[in-house]
């Protein structure tokens, strides 16, 4: 027995659970992360330094040039370092220069060997707690490899490769010709390339004259020249300046007093318009301009790689287009004549709607400046009536309001809002299709608010205007244009494109793919694209358009193919002291479209002052003459063909003074045929008619005791839904009975011989009150027909048929010199808007 203890002692001890010893399986766990780690690590940077590319003192070379292609893939613009660039020895530099970018950009150059390590070790701390990208490390060195051999994105292999460059770079070159190699490399913006190039073109003059204040302001731009840019971001660059001075004062390139004193002295910069030698020698300047622009916003490339880096750049452009715009556009006789020091000014933005690409830009008369101020795109003015569309019509149609719903034009006041008419007349009880065809700011007004402001914002938001203001902009005067901070041709090319596009809004572009100097594919275009409304609702859109053009304020812009359109004319500020008791205009728009293209025109000075406006310009008058000219030669080999019409429409003859089915009572003369979609044709009868009895002799309503020598007849009365009694009548107010009546079958019941019982003759109806004729408004079917005998002659107007309803006329201003067919267009084409001008004679309503 004593033997056998030892046995169960041992076999006690095999069944205890052996402890981890927690402290050594950390450090050998770590060990084991740690080497492979730097095996990972190790072969990670082997494999990007052997990738690395080869290092050649020819790849300095400043002039390595990208090319770009128009639509049909010719080359028609080359962009280059050399264009504007002189190359300056580094003794010639001042001091202060050569201080301030060192102080800025890399304090230890003469130090370090191409890399400054500690510099690294700090950005990657930055870059760990606020994410990659965050700080940047390189030195002088490492700027201009990047610039000369690597792309300019923040990647951990871009940077190790960056390293090796530099060393090698080092190797090669003493710190003097790599600085020099530098400061003649780095871009500015604006087309300035090398501190030479800055000086004159910011300043004036060349870099040897330029003082301690101006050179920290070049210091402070190559960072990011975009973003310190003392014209696009005078503040910005402001700071910026005055933290280089403080970095030049911190590393002891000049005293605490030199510094404050150059802080206290803003640089004066020169104005873009007053540069020498500025402007670009490349076809098509404003459309290279805004590729510039948008391959360095939208994708982020770098100007230094746009310049420099060989890129092929595939654009948009259609010389059938671009060209026919520029002449348009510098054509004097297409601008009325300058009524003051300055010239009136126009862009224009033409677009095709079914793939957002711009196929012309042209940003004014003439082009002044490289990348200078472009009015096609840069421009922000009040679109005037030309926004109704965008902001009021479109969404209502989208909302269940159809072309035939019916507002009443009558004097109205929101609060401290009160709008009016362009010529002081108010229509009455009108359509949605008439409202548009004559620009009533009334109706357009009154149907925003029915909609909800906050609707049509929103709206115009998805339409790609990207301007609007969320919180001065949501009001009723958004029905109007009346934006806050304005927008440009571009942005309502491409809100007009979803009209024309089947309800289908796609961003405006001009670039569609970039590759590298190696054939990658660098850049892949993807537009955005919205579903902003339904084929019905865009077509019944279109279809107001059409009236615009065929019978409304844009006849000027009619062709031999189908045209959709409206004018667009702001007045000038009433609430600027400058302009008190004068008569005249700020801006004229048209925008327009046919089936293959969107354009849209703006019309205006730069500085609108009281010597210098418009007078008797609208949008309807020399913006829509430039229209026609340019879309006339642009689709002159194009065979014409008509909107596509979707399904799912359907035509009903209406009641125009109710939007409903005709009643017995309706007149034929107000009976229309309207295009509804499907789903919105009206139900109800008409209910704004009623019929009484009435004294021949004065056609005034029958009541009991009076005198009608003349004898009596039934006639019929419009009836306002919502009875207005204001001092300003409106003009179907002749419709209407001066007093009330009281209907037969009630007066019959009260007093049956109080009434007299007037039985009608055979096949007579009830009268109607007939104020002199006017002007015929056609109906779509009419529109359809004018469309189809277009193509030979589209200038005039078919005669209205015996039921087609007389719609009113307006004021006129006196013609325009000349005389002729031209008088006769140009007495028709006075134009729209907040304060519109008028189109014919006065007349009555019907």
């Amino acid at each position: 027995m004593e033997r056998d203890k030892p046995q169960e002692q041992k076999n006690t001890v095999k069944r205890k659970k052996r402890k981890i010893h927690w402290p050594r399986f950390i450090i050998f766990i770590t060990a084991v992360l740690l080497v492979v780690g730097l095996g990972v690590g190790s072969g990670l940077l082997f494999a990007w330094a052997t990738d690395t590319p080869s290092f050649s003192p020819d790849d300095l070379d400043v002039h390595t040039t990208s090319i770009l292609y128009d639509i049909h893939g010719n080359e028609f613009a080359r962009l280059h370092g050399g264009e504007n660039r002189t190359l300056v020895e580094l003794d010639t530099i001042p001091q202060s220069v050569l201080d301030a970018f060192l102080a800025i950009e890399d304090n230890k150059f003469y130090e370090h060997h191409g890399v400054d390590f500690l510099a690294m070790i700090r950005a990657v701390m930055a870059n760990i707690t606020g994410g990659y990208g965050t700080q940047g490390a390189s030195t002088i060195t490492q700027q201009l490899v990047k610039n000369a051999f690597l792309t300019p994105d923040k990647k951990l292999k871009r940077k190790v490769q960056e390293a090796m460059l530099a060393f090698q770079l080092e190797r090669t070159y003493s710190k003097d010709e790599i600085f020099q190699m530098y400061l003649n490399r780095i871009y500015f913006g604006e087309g300035a390339y090398g501190v030479q190039a800055a000086a004159h073109t910011f300043f004036g003059k060349p870099i040897s004259e330029v003082g301690l204040h101006e050179a920290a302001l070049l210091a402070a731009m190559p960072n990011a020249p975009n973003h310190w840019s003392p014209y696009r971001n005078p503040e910005l660059a402001e700071q910026r300046r005055q933290l280089v001075l403080t970095q030049m004062n911190r590393f002891g390139y000049i005293t605490a007093e030199e510094a404050e004193e150059a802080k206290q002295n803003q640089p004066t910069v020169v104005e873009r318009g007053n540069r020498v030698g500025s402007a670009s020698s490349n076809l098509y300047p404003y459309f290279v301009d805004y590729v510039i622009q948008e391959t360095i916003e939208k994708y982020g490339i770098s100007e230094n790689l746009l310049y420099r880096g060989g890129l092929r750049i595939y654009t948009t452009v259609d010389p059938k287009v671009q060209r026919p715009a520029e002449t348009s556009l510098s054509d004097s006789k297409n601008y009325p004549p300058s009524r003051g020091s300055q010239p009136v000014q126009a862009s224009m933005a033409v677009i095709d709607h079914t793939t957002g690409q711009i196929r012309a830009l042209v940003g004014g008369r003439e082009h002044t400046a490289k990348r200078g101020f472009n009015r096609a795109t840069d421009l922000k003015r009040q679109p005037g009536s030309a926004f109704k569309p965008v902001a009021v019509y479109a969404p209502a149609l989208e909302m269940g309001r159809t072309t035939a719903t019916v507002v009443d034009d009558v004097p109205v006041r929101y609060g401290n809002y009160e709008p009016d008419n362009y010529d002081g007349v108010y229509r009455g009880l009108i359509t949605m299709r008439e409202a548009t065809q004559y620009s009533v700011n009334i109706y357009a007004v009154k149907l925003l608010n029915e909609i909800g402001v906050q609707n049509g914002y929103n709206f115009s938001k998805r339409l790609g205007i990207k301007s609007l203001d969320d919180k001065r902009d949501q009001v009723l005067g958004l029905s109007l244009g009346g934006l806050t901070h304005g927008t440009n041709p571009l942005e309502m090319a491409g809100a007009y494109g979803a009209f024309a596009n089947k309800g289908v809004w796609i961003e405006p572009h001009a670039v569609t793919q970039i590759l590298d100097r190696e054939g990658n594919v660098y850049v892949q275009a993807k537009p955005k694209q919205d579903i902003v409304m339904k084929e019905t609702s865009a077509y019944l859109m279109t279809s107001m358009l059409e009236t615009v053009v065929q019978s409304g304020t844009g006849t000027r812009a009619q062709m031999n193919r189908p045209v959709a359109g409206k004018t667009g004319t702001t007045e000038l500020p009433k609430d600027d002291p400058q302009f008190r008791g004068m008569r005249g205009n700020k801006d004229a728009w048209f925008a327009a479209y046919t089936p293959e293209l969107v354009g849209v025109v703006w019309m205006g000075y730069d500085q609108t002052d009281r010597n210098n406006y418009l007078y008797q310009t609208y949008g309807g008058s020399y913006p829509a003459q430039i229209w026609r000219s340019v879309m006339t030669a642009a689709l002159r080999d194009v065979p014409v063909k008509a909107f596509p019409r979707p399904r799912g429409l359907t035509e009903v003859a209406v009641d125009i003074k109710s939007g409903m089915l005709p009643s017995d009572l309706t007149p034929s003369q107000f009976i229309k045929t309207e295009i509804f979609d499907e789903r919105t044709v009206p139900k109800e009868t008409s209910n704004v008619w009623v019929e009484g009895v009435v004294c021949v002799d004065t056609g005034l309503p029958y009541t009991f005791g009076d005198d009608c020598e003349g004898g009596l007849t039934r006639a019929v009365f419009l009836q306002r839904p919502v009875p207005y009694t204001g001092a300003k009548r409106p003009l179907d107010a002749a419709l209407e009975v001066p007093t009330p009546i009281v209907a037969d079958e009630d007066a019959d019941d009260a007093d049956s011989n109080n009434t007299p019982d007037v039985p009608l003759r055979p096949n007579e109806t009830p009268a109607v009150p007939t104020p002199a004729p006017a002007t015929p408004s056609p109906s779509p079917a009419e529109n359809n027909q004018q469309q189809q005998n277009s193509s030979s002659n589209s200038s005039g107007n078919s005669s209205p048929s015996q039921n087609d309803r007389n719609v009113p006329s307006v004021p006129a201003e006196p013609p325009a010199s000349g005389n002729g067919k031209k008088d006769e267009e140009e007495k028709k084409q006075e134009a729209d808007d907040v304060i519109e001008r008028p189109l014919t004679p006065p007349a009555e309503l019907f």
